[in-house]
């Protein structure tokens, strides 16, 4: 694996020279010291530093160079590279470039001129221990997404061969909730993780027989009790894998009610984690615009009226005004007109 590396920018041959010494011999060999002799030419040399594979972790920089200051210069670093932190060398007072340096390039730390070598190498060894943390730690999320994303996919295998039309709906479903989760503004990585873990709600059903969820007629009382361990069969299946929570709370809370009227636990309000309140809504809308052996379709305005009649009691009223909010994408996701696509994004 190549080296990491710090970057060092100052248009003094002799201060690149003594930074390049003090740094090396704090971070030792496997971190290489780059230098450049303006902001323009730093720059350059974090632009080659990627195209080699290597991590840029941080940039240190004086702050009065000619043409690019090291304010400007830490800026545009910022905008190529976001993770890059940056620390700063600077011999006067100028307040209005550090709030610009803090608040635009996310300065990491400022350091007087002259520097106490004790205070640049402590500064530099933190900065390069945390980058390398959350490298690390990068690298590690994506290991698990990529396990939980092959666990997903032979879960829902498993469900489309046992029972296709629940796989039908689990599809419709992902993307009723992700377009809610949109409408209530929330970030687009909570909309990713509510749209990949959310075709599994269902996935407790396998552990039900098919003559009760085919079952043309009403349920007797035993039987609904049957279906309702869907949850915890559900719960069971994932309990060991190591897996984003969301999915658990899905499995577990999607039948939960606001008024606390729902199963298994009897929770309320918000006390049902988020990502099973937007699920709720998605799974009842798209039960109620389908059939089912035991009863018929109904149109989109009644669905969408027993949703939202149904707002503070069943489902938490601020999630039921966003899916109201974005009626028209929930419309063009019941006509077929917005393709689900695949359940698990392969671009993750």
């Amino acid at each position: 694996m190549p080296p990491d590396c710090v970057l060092c920018v100052d248009d003094e041959a002799i201060i690149l020279a003594s930074l390049k010494v003090e740094l090396k011999s704090e971070l030792g060999r496997d971190v290489d010291i780059e230098i450049a002799m303006s902001g323009q030419e730093g720059l350059e040399i974090a632009e080659a530093i990627r195209k080699e594979g290597r991590n840029l972790l941080i940039a240190v920089t004086d702050q009065r160079m000619p043409g690019m200051d090291g304010t400007e210069f830490l800026v545009r670093l910022k905008k190529r590279f976001p993770d890059v932190l940056g620390i700063m060398l600077t011999g006067y007072s100028e307040i209005d470039s550090l709030k610009r340096a803090i608040n635009e390039a996310g300065l990491y730390r400022f350091i007087s001129k002259p520097w106490s070598p004790l205070d640049l190498r402590m500064s530099v060894r933190q900065a390069v221990e945390r980058r390398r943390l959350e490298i690390l730690n990068n690298r590690l999320s994506h290991q698990i997404e990529a396990m939980t994303r092959t666990i997903l996919a032979t879960l829902e295998s498993v469900v489309d061969v046992n029972d296709p039309e629940t796989y039908d709906h689990v599809r419709r479903v992902s993307v009723y909730a992700s377009a809610i989760a949109r409408a209530d503004g929330l970030d687009p990585i909570m909309q990713r993780r509510i749209f990949v873990f959310s075709p599994l709600h269902d996935i407790g059903k396998i552990g039900i027989g098919r003559d009760i969820l085919g079952k043309p007629g009403p349920l007797s009382d035993e039987e609904r009790e049957t279906v309702k361990t869907h949850v915890t069969i559900g719960e069971r299946l994932v309990r060991n894998i190591d897996v984003d929570p969301i999915l658990r709370e899905i499995i577990r809370c999607h039948h939960e009610r606001w008024d606390g009227q729902g199963y298994p636990d009897g929770l309320s309000g918000e006390a049902i984690p988020l990502s099973a309140r937007i699920v709720a809504i998605a799974d009842v809308f798209d039960a109620l615009l389908s059939d089912r052996p035991y009863k018929k379709a109904i149109d989109f305005d009644s669905a969408a009226e027993i949703i939202r009649a149904g707002s503070g009691s069943h489902f938490d009223p601020g999630l039921v005004a966003a899916f109201l909010a974005g009626e028209a994408s929930m419309r063009a996701i019941a006509a077929g007109d917005e393709d689900p696509g695949p359940l698990l994004d392969p671009q993750g």
